[in-house]
């Protein structure tokens, strides 16, 4: 089946360029579904998350077959091929601490297709796994987090494509005793929103971006981040945290006390993370 879907995604890049582009295409031609997804209540109903704990049984979903060749065009070579960054766990509505090896079975919100990170959540989702109301998710983490430094510095780098938007954090920069330092947003017409942790800079940093490939960098030294995207300077931060804390980085969607009203979905492409001595020279200005 995957040869054949290979076949029939060759014809749809023959129009994108080869290079990484501003240019949006039709969100339906990025990927394929094979299968259903239940309603949450069906979800609910069918016993399979336990109320109030981490579940392990998980929830399998309908299949996303990524058109890798169209994404890999609008990525750019330099990501095209690029492995997603390892070792990661997953933060779901039914399990915080889901390890690679049961990925497959919280396939309903996270999948990987190739190098790219497929993320959902579907209308009228909530958190289950303890008491705490609403702040449906589904989230990767970083699990090699690091304490302050000044000379150590970490980036996580990746494209991101928003195939059905919404109101959520797509990416946090989090500390374990500060909670996050910044956030980055989308909103709910297919915007990007960068909201560091006092608000002050808050602002809009792209709009109508469905099916638009952001190349997003963000550095951090446990003190101090800053954010790029698409080789912009966006905005750089203080956020000091506690003694013996760690810092690590989030992405996916978290929607805290906000009811999920559609359906979402987005693309993470060639996400990967590298430990510096220093900022890159290139980027040491805004």
């Amino acid at each position: 089946m995957r040869s054949g879907m290979l076949l029939f995604f060759a014809g749809l890049a023959s129009s994108v360029l080869v290079s990484h582009t501003t240019l949006a295409v039709n969100v339906s031609r990025l990927y394929k579904k094979i299968g259903t997804d239940p309603s949450w209540a069906q979800v609910l109903a069918g016993g399979q998350l336990t109320l109030d704990r981490n579940s392990t049984h998980g929830v399998k979903g309908s299949k996303i077959l990524v058109n890798l060749k169209l994404v890999h065009s609008l990525v750019g070579p330099a990501i095209a091929n690029r492995p997603i960054v390892r070792p990661i766990n997953i933060h779901t509505v039914g399990n915080a601490f889901v390890p690679p090896s049961q990925f497959s079975r919280w396939s309903r919100w996270y999948q990987e297709d190739g190098n790219v990170q497929i993320f959902r959540l579907f209308k009228g989702e909530t958190n289950v796994r303890n008491k705490r109301s609403l702040a449906a998710r589904i989230e990767a983490y970083y699990k090699r987090p690091w304490t302050p430094s000044t000379h150590i510095w970490h980036e996580w780098s990746g494209v991101y494509i928003i195939i059905k938007p919404g109101n959520a954090c797509i990416f946090q920069v989090f500390n374990n005793k500060r909670v996050w330092a910044v956030h980055l947003g989308m909103g709910a017409n297919g915007s990007v929103i960068v909201d560091p942790r006092n608000h002050k800079g808050r602002r809009i940093i792209a709009r109508n971006v469905v099916g638009k490939p952001l190349f997003v960098r963000v550095f951090d030294n446990g003190d101090q981040w800053r954010i790029y995207l698409d080789g912009k300077f966006i905005e750089s931060g203080s956020f000091p945290c506690p003694a013996k804390s760690k810092t690590t980085f989030r992405w996916g969607m978290y929607k805290g006390e906000k009811s999920v009203h559609h359906d979402m979905m987005y693309f993470v492409v060639g996400a990967t993370i590298r430990v510096l001595k220093s900022l890159p020279k290139n980027l040491k200005s805004p």
